[in-house]
């Protein structure tokens, strides 16, 4: 069949509209939606993120757990052995992680367990605030309860993690090693990295609130003995008994 030009135009034209429209339908398809209702998504990993793409929150398994990020950088995961634990980073608008929600349990062949829950807030720029915690090790020992915590938010939680980096990951020198080991120690003892300031939990069977002064030693604590038997203990900076209700 022969198809004259004005025919063979016409078709052109169709098949270029067709095509315009079917990829527009795509498109919009894709991008349009705003709102979709699913009964299950199965995923490794949801990030969610903000209209910039930043992330503000990642949900993941264990294999694909969000790395610990500050001041704009990222930290391999194994550096505070995240690795073992599912969870849910948080991330502020920099990009910077500000806590998180992780756990994980099992049990070992010979009939031992362990296991982790784990959701904290951070300071900006900074560590942990608060965080509640349940931990039980493959000895036996279980502590739960909620912690309180004071940081700087000087930058040195930063500068911290990037000596912790260098240490782990870093052909450096037995010397260099030591001048790492005693820069921490001097942040830990000037107190840049914070200190823990209140305990609310049970520690092995033992319900009990502790608190701590301003240097991290526990001052008072309150609890119930292996006996039933309530005491409030009060201590000096040097973590001696120095008073007692009631008294033994």
């Amino acid at each position: 069949m022969n198809l004259s030009k004005k025919q063979t135009r016409f078709l052109i034209i169709s098949n270029i509209s067709c095509w315009a429209l079917l990829l527009a339908l795509l498109l919009t398809g894709f991008t349009g939606i705003k709102n979709t209702t699913f009964d299950v998504i199965t995923a490794e990993r949801i990030n969610i993120v903000n209209e910039d793409g930043t992330t503000v929150m990642a949900l993941a398994n264990k294999q694909r757990i969000a790395a610990p990020r500050m001041n704009g950088k990222e930290y391999p995961v194994d550096m505070i052995e995240r690795e073992h634990f599912a969870g849910m980073i948080f991330f502020n608008e920099e990009g910077d992680e500000i806590g998180g929600l992780i756990f994980n349990s099992a049990q070992l062949p010979d009939g031992r367990k362990f296991g982790a829950g784990h959701l904290s807030f951070d300071r900006y720029n900074d560590n942990q605030v608060i965080n509640l915690e349940h931990k039980e090790n493959i000895h036996g020992s279980i502590k739960s309860g909620i912690t309180f915590y004071d940081r700087t938010g000087n930058g040195s939680f930063g500068k911290n993690l990037d000596l912790i980096e260098e240490y782990k990951y870093q052909n450096i020198s037995e010397s260099r090693k030591k001048e790492i080991i005693e820069e921490i120690r001097k942040m830990k003892k000037n107190r840049d990295l914070g200190v823990e300031r209140v305990f609310l939990g049970s520690d092995n069977e033992i319900p009990q609130l502790t608190m701590k002064d301003v240097m991290g030693n526990e001052r008072i604590k309150l609890f119930i003995d292996s006996t039933n038997v309530p005491r409030l203990h009060f201590y000096n900076e040097k973590g001696v008994l120095i008073g007692e209700i009631p008294k033994k």
